[in-house]
């Protein structure tokens, strides 16, 4: 076996729970901090670590929990290669050409790295990653401090336009003394809220967020006209594809980064099987020199089914949970292949239905949000139901959203068994922590509902 780096016998790392104070993002930036200097490594899972890691998985510095499938507990393992090699991957595209504002001599300069503002939570790979970015941008361009902000922005506030423009502008003002870019990453809940007020605050977020060489989104599907105003705010937005098991985002605005091959696979009995040649849609498969080992459990087992070998040199791959269609390289991620539904035999992808809502006139305007899931039915196996938020100026009363949610998909051309069968109507969707909607709490809601 190689000789492990000087981390792999280190003590873990374990930050007390993340709560949002300023304090508590520094000791997990201290942390990140160890990770990224190779003099430690860090356990975020969601039980203890073993005793000693599996083997194969010797020279793990991060394990991160994954908001994933149901089932057992499991987390995700890292060595440290592969979360340089998304790092050093991201930096490279935006050296390219790609970061706003910046003049080719400031790209030399840079390369690429830069000053970071974090806004998620260090305890999901997005976060984790903002602050470990940062830190290679000390490492690459020789920097004494870390470039975050100082002090640490306290993330237990409520987001909202004026936090972001408190905690925006002298991060940008740091970034301009340093001479560096500004960066920051946002879920399509924050960057909706930054687009959406109509105050003076909203104005200046709006101005701020502009002035940012990039913003990432990522962590759910960004709705296609939440994009669209961002860039007509002249927003530098990059959408991002990705997960833990792939160390943040691997895909930018549905172009792979450099190294990430992106492959379609066919399930049938539960097998993947490589697709023929020219098929359109099938579940994601991606190979990444970003991958991770693969899952821990809680006995300390390895779980390695996802990331099958599918090279002759050993080369390993991520099978998702995503399907997925792929049009001259670029990536359209269709909806979970877990969330299908299927109805009476027929299967609905929940997505396809609610990008219907989305591109409906009769209700733009009516919805906040919304989410289509199925729920156990005696007579059809599952039948398709959704819970819809009201806008807050929404010129419709609520108890008359459901006929319209229904009468308007019944004109958009989704299938008369796709059209949920009931609409509820709910103050708010369930989430996740990175701001993922929670499909299975949301079910349970409709559920409960009747």
């Amino acid at each position: 076996m190689a000789e492990l780096p000087p981390a792999a016998s280190a003590p873990w790392i374990r930050p007390a729970p993340f709560d949002g104070s300023a304090a508590s993002l520094a000791e997990h930036v201290r942390a990140i901090g160890e990770v990224m200097a190779g003099r430690g490594r860090l356990w975020l899972g969601p039980f203890d670590p073993p005793p000693t890691m599996p083997a194969g998985f010797e020279d793990t510095v991060l394990v991160v929990p994954t908001s994933g499938s149901t089932g057992r507990a499991k987390a995700v393992a890292h060595p440290l290669r592969s979360l340089l090699a998304s790092q050093d991957a991201t930096a490279r595209l935006f050296a390219d050409g790609d970061v706003a504002q910046d003049t080719d001599a400031d790209r030399t300069a840079h390369a690429g790295h830069g000053h970071w503002l974090p806004l998620l939570p260090p305890t999901h790979i997005a976060g984790i990653q903002v602050i470990a970015r940062a830190h290679r941008t000390a490492q690459v361009l020789g920097l004494e401090r870390v470039p975050l902000p100082d002090p640490l922005p306290d993330l237990s506030a409520h987001f909202d336009a004026a936090r972001f423009v408190a905690l925006a502008e002298p991060a940008l003002a740091e970034a301009a003394e340093a001479g560096l870019p500004a960066f920051t990453s946002l879920v399509p809940t924050q960057l909706t809220r930054l687009l959406g007020e109509a105050s003076g605050d909203g104005a200046r977020a709006r101005a701020l967020l502009a002035r940012f060489s990039a913003v990432l989104v990522g962590g759910a599907a960004t709705p296609p006209d939440l994009l669209a105003r961002a860039k007509g705010a002249r927003i530098a937005v990059r959408t991002t594809y990705g997960s833990s098991e792939t160390a943040g985002g691997c895909v930018y605005d549905g172009v792979p980064l450099p190294g990430v091959r992106l492959e379609l696979v066919e399930t049938e009995d539960g097998a993947e099987q490589d697709s023929e040649e020219g098929a359109e849609e099938g579940r994601l498969r991606l190979r990444s020199p970003t991958l991770a080992h693969g899952y821990v459990l809680a006995d300390g087992i390895a779980a390695t089914e996802d990331f099958p070998v599918v090279g002759p040199d050993g080369e390993r791959a991520f099978v998702t949970s995503d399907l997925a269609r792929i049009d001259d390289g670029r990536l359209r991620i269709l909806g979970r292949a877990d969330d299908v539904i299927t109805t009476g035999g027929l299967k609905v992808v929940p997505q396809d239905v609610e990008r219907a809502i989305d591109r409906s006139l009769m209700l733009r305007g009516l919805l906040a949000e919304w989410v289509v899931v199925g729920v156990p039915d005696p007579e059809w196996g599952r039948r398709v139901e959704a819970l819809v938020v009201p806008a807050d100026d929404a010129p419709t009363e609520a108890e008359d959203l459901p006929a319209l949610v229904r009468s308007a998909l019944r004109t958009t051309g989704v299938p008369s068994h796709a059209v949920p069968r009931h609409v509820h109507v709910v103050e708010a969707l369930p989430r996740l922590g990175i701001g993922k909607i929670d499909r299975a709490a949301a079910a349970r809601i409709a559920s409960a509902h009747g």
